[in-house]
């Protein structure tokens, strides 16, 4: 019989609590490297077109914009739809929310890739909950500490869950085989997504300035972002075991 949903989560045992607190601090630590590595990236390319021939996609790239916003909620629509068939079927979110910021600008950009990604991810859970679920198992066999932090995973396990470096498709599956409530699903996935949305939102939306001091301030608002988003959620994980 699946746990109850109301049933407070169970404290993890210290080896398994020490495991979690170790996978998330390489979590991100790797996360941290990978905004840092897209924002050096995006720094470089920006720079060469502002003082280069290249310039002229920079004026491209505003034109494209222009072009996607006659469109208004249909172009909304469509990009929400595409992100969340992808997340669902297993592929990482973050070059959809770099692609949000760049094509959107970074509020719309941001709003858009975190209601996509989340309805993806919420596909892949109400499907485990159907059986669509034996790949995502047996690929969750590398990380058995996982099974024991989700067994009755609360709004905090989620979010907890998804600062992890573990395929989303994975969390969505192991999730659905809990008997975990669906708002409790959604609103940890929601809060979990949030840091490296709003990261890769503004690295995105830097990628077309046409303003070299405005990318600048961007991308280091992402690495702002992210490294007091670690901050928080490492003070969290040394304060308590879930």
């Amino acid at each position: 019989m699946p746990d109850d949903p109301t049933q407070e989560p169970e404290e993890l045992d210290v080896a398994i609590a020490t495991e979690v607190e170790q996978e998330t601090s390489r979590a991100l630590n790797k996360e941290t490297r990978q905004v840092l590595l897209a924002v050096l990236m995006v720094a470089a390319f920006m720079a060469l077109a502002h003082f280069t021939p290249l310039k002229a996609w920079i004026t491209n790239v505003q034109t494209w914009k222009g072009l996607v916003r006659e469109f208004g909620w249909m172009a909304h629509g469509i990009f929400v739809a595409a992100c969340a068939i992808v997340v669902m079927l297993g592929v990482p979110r973050l070059p959809m929310c770099a692609a949000a910021g760049l094509i959107f600008g970074f509020g719309e950009g941001l709003v858009l890739s975190l209601i996509g990604s989340t309805c993806g991810s919420y596909g892949a859970f109400v499907l485990s909950r159907h059986g669509f679920r034996r790949a995502a198992e047996s690929r969750a066999e590398k990380w058995p500490w996982l099974r024991k932090l989700l067994k009755r995973p609360s709004i905090m396990r989620v979010f907890w869950a998804r600062q992890l470096m573990v395929p989303g498709i994975v969390l969505n599956v192991l999730i659905g085989m809990t008997a975990v409530r669906h708002s409790r699903f959604l609103i940890g996935t929601l809060l979990g997504y949030l840091p490296l949305n709003v990261a890769f939102s503004l690295v995105g939306s830097g990628l077309g300035k046409g303003n070299l001091a405005h990318t600048m301030a961007q991308l280091l608002a992402a690495m702002a972002v992210i490294n007091i988003a670690a901050w928080l959620v490492y003070r969290m994980m040394k304060r308590q075991h879930c």
